[in-house]
């Protein structure tokens, strides 16, 4: 297959990945604006500010408002209740019954549909402190979003063609190792914001085989409203030979906001 022929027949979600990225980084930008405002004193306003800039500075923050809320609700990734600590026994067992049932759940799907994928293939480890138990349950759910994803758009492309190749392999689905210890902290200079303060990020890698209209299925179907997988990175490699799958590796993240930082 030829590369040139491959991006000129897949512009759509070429240009999907390319304006996720873009998004990204101007949503980084909007929190951080958001957060480093210092309003000034009472006392001190009316002499710094006249009140035409206090009036188009309180208008630029309320654009701000709206536009982080509407990122928020574009790109964040809400958890489920299953997918929480909360009210569901003990951290270390909970995530470890949550291990297994996907484990299970994603090698059943597979075989069902004649799919490739092992245990080996699914790859996460089941850490010991709470905060890093937290974070692990959380790539969890983002593991399962994905995967159901990702068969999802084999479905929908045997169903428009039963001949097709579909999804051939699941490679990998990975979670990093936690690093244990969030980096020691350092003083914050006069207005920055450290983002991690209000939002958990997770990333999940992948690799899977699969033809170019099961690829182009799975990446559209990435972004969803509160349920967002952003694409950070997607390297597409073209087959050997004519008729085989592409393979498709590639890292998202998901975005929740933290209870009360919102």
């Amino acid at each position: 297959m030829d590369v040139g022929a491959f991006v000129q027949e897949n512009k759509r979600w070429l240009l999907g990945v390319a304006i996720g990225s873009v998004v990204w980084l101007v949503a980084s930008s909007v929190v951080g604006s958001m957060f480093k405002v210092t309003n000034p004193t009472v006392k001190s306003s009316d002499k710094v500010w006249p009140a035409a800039a206090r009036d188009a500075a309180r208008d630029e923050h309320e654009k701000l408002v709206a536009e982080r809320q509407k990122l928020q609700q574009e790109l964040g990734f809400v958890p489920t209740p299953k997918f929480q600590l909360a009210n569901n026994g003990r951290p270390d067992e909970y995530q470890f019954q949550l291990s297994g049932d996907l484990k299970k759940a994603i090698v059943a799907a597979a075989q069902r549909r004649d799919v490739q994928a092992g245990d080996t293939a699914l790859q996460w480890e089941l850490p010991a402190a709470i905060d890093d138990i937290r974070a692990t349950v959380f790539g969890l759910e983002l593991v399962d979003e994905l995967q159901q994803r990702l068969f999802a758009a084999h479905d929908a492309t045997r169903a428009a063609d039963e001949n097709a190749i579909g999804l051939r392999a699941i490679l990998s689905l990975k979670l990093d190792a936690r690093r244990g210890q969030r980096p020691q902290a350092r003083a914050a200079r006069a207005g920055e914001v450290d983002l991690r303060d209000f939002l958990v990020q997770e990333p999940v890698s992948f690799q899977f085989q699969a033809d170019e209209p099961t690829v182009t299925a799975f990446l559209e179907s990435l972004r969803r409203p509160g349920r967002t997988l952003v694409l950070d990175s997607v390297l597409v490699q073209k087959p050997v030979r004519a008729g085989e799958p592409c393979t498709v590796k590639g890292v998202v993240q998901g975005i929740a906001w933290k209870e009360g930082k919102a």
